[in-house]
């Protein structure tokens, strides 16, 4: 390269290097345009992202305010599918504030209902989407909506309640509803044969023989040492008054520490018939596989 060539080669690298540094400047200015932040938003939406991607959702709304209904709702989607259940109905409670007749007002319902369910509350579940079922106008929405009502009672253990409910959603005209319908409807039919034990029978036959109850409900172990502790406090006791009449302190002692031993143990085989029923219960529903849509 000859020296008059040289100060051309400079201006051109100088003239490229300049061009690139305004392309890149251009680009990142681009991506703050709420074309892109929105764009951005639904892909760490799709790639399961929640959380960061309601940080974008809510830096979109800042620019497009006019949007707050369909932007609030993906917001609070957001937030539920994160398991941030405090914000996610703060959010859909938000929405209802703001666009009391809104075109997803059916669907916060039932997020809202749904997000109830997930967070283990099954009776205020059942509750709130009762009151809000005629405000669930979209027809599949409104079955999914009912079949949430019925698996709260399932969750519940109201299995004739829950019985009812999936007997009439086996005709629902949304094909999925139906079809689960049919499987829940036998779960509930189960449930109300499950092998049971009686609280007051637990308490009578404990009352007749020191843990025949705690036995009846299947607590060997329990039932030996309830039989044990009170029969041998009893006959100390006994053993108490032969000897010094009514006067032993020995007697009078073991007796009340019998006493106790004896309403101890038809107070525990009551619970323990809870107990034992609520195990069956759960043990039973932990079978039952539950995919909410949505």
């Amino acid at each position: 390269m000859n020296t008059t060539q040289f100060p051309k080669f400079l201006f051109v690298i100088f003239f490229t290097l300049t061009r690139l540094s305004f392309v890149a400047a251009e680009e990142s200015i681009e991506y703050y345009t709420p074309e892109n932040v929105h764009k951005f938003a639904d892909f760490l939406y799709e790639q399961g992202d929640y959380l960061r991607a309601a940080g974008e959702y809510e830096r979109y709304l800042f620019y497009q305010p006019q949007e707050s209904e369909q932007i609030r709702y993906r917001i609070a989607l957001c937030y539920r599918f994160a398991g941030q259940t405090e914000q996610a109905l703060q959010n859909f409670q938000m929405l209802l504030r703001m666009h009391p007749d809104g075109r997803f007002m059916s669907r916060v319902y039932y997020q809202m209902g749904a997000t109830y369910f997930l967070t283990d509350q099954f009776e205020q579940t059942a509750l709130f989407l009762h009151e809000t079922l005629p405000y669930i106008t979209d027809t599949r929405q409104h079955a999914e909506a009912e079949q949430l009502i019925g698996l709260s009672y399932l969750m519940q253990k109201q299995w004739s309640e829950a019985g009812e409910v999936f007997k009439t959603l086996r005709g629902s005209k949304v094909t999925s509803v139906s079809q689960k319908a049919i499987m829940y409807h036998d779960y509930a039919e189960r449930g109300t044969r499950l092998p049971t034990r009686s609280p007051l029978l637990a308490g009578i036959l404990s009352t007749i023989v020191p843990g025949a109850g705690r036995l009846y409900t299947e607590r060997l172990s329990d039932a030996f040492a309830s039989l044990f502790m009170v029969s041998l406090t009893g006959w100390q006791a006994y053993d108490g008054f032969q000897r010094e009449g009514l006067s032993s302190v020995k007697g009078w002692t073991l007796g009340t520490i019998s006493s106790i031993f004896y309403v101890g143990n038809i107070y525990g085989s009551v619970i323990a018939a809870r107990v034992y029923n609520r195990r069956v219960a759960d043990e039973f529903l932990s079978t039952l596989s539950i995919e909410l849509p949505y």
